[in-house]
């Protein structure tokens, strides 16, 4: 149901949240590096996030990847997991965008590995956003055939 790509794909948007700049580049090009992965490779990801991945296969430098996006995007507090507050300062979130994160918080924040907890809150956080969309589409159609 997830791609990898399109998870990745979601976590630099993430990184983005402030104006695009050289700088986030730069941070999207020192976390490709960090965790031994080439912008081919990251490109080939991209182009195949059309396609279904097994997540639970994801390769590990991929988690890893997430992680540092998201550090180096000053999204973390000083124990790597994800800052709402932080979030919010750098761009205000929607209600439902920010009970989402308060909710996968509560799920994931105990996860010792940080690689593993980046990943699994993007995971939880798109999970949520499908289901409030299939919810919302269930409801316009029910009122479609009152």
């Amino acid at each position: 149901m997830f791609r990898v790509g399109l998870l990745c794909i979601l976590a630099c948007s993430v990184v983005s949240i402030q104006s695009f700049s050289l700088l986030e580049e730069t941070y999207v090009s020192d976390c490709l590096a960090s965790n031994n992965i080439s912008h081919a490779e990251f490109q080939e990801l991209i182009d195949r996030s059309s396609e279904e991945d097994d997540i639970e296969n994801t390769e590990w430098r991929y988690k890893c990847l997430i992680h540092c996006l998201a550090e180096k995007g000053s999204l973390l507090d000083s124990n790597g997991y994800l800052d709402v507050e932080r979030i919010d300062q750098l761009e205000p979130v929607s209600d439902e965008l920010r009970a989402i994160l308060y909710d996968c918080k509560k799920v994931y924040d105990q996860e010792e590995d940080l690689c593993e907890y980046a990943f699994r809150m993007v995971i939880c956080v798109t999970d949520s956003f499908e289901s409030d969309e299939v919810t919302e589409a269930m409801k316009n159609t029910n009122k479609l055939n009152e």
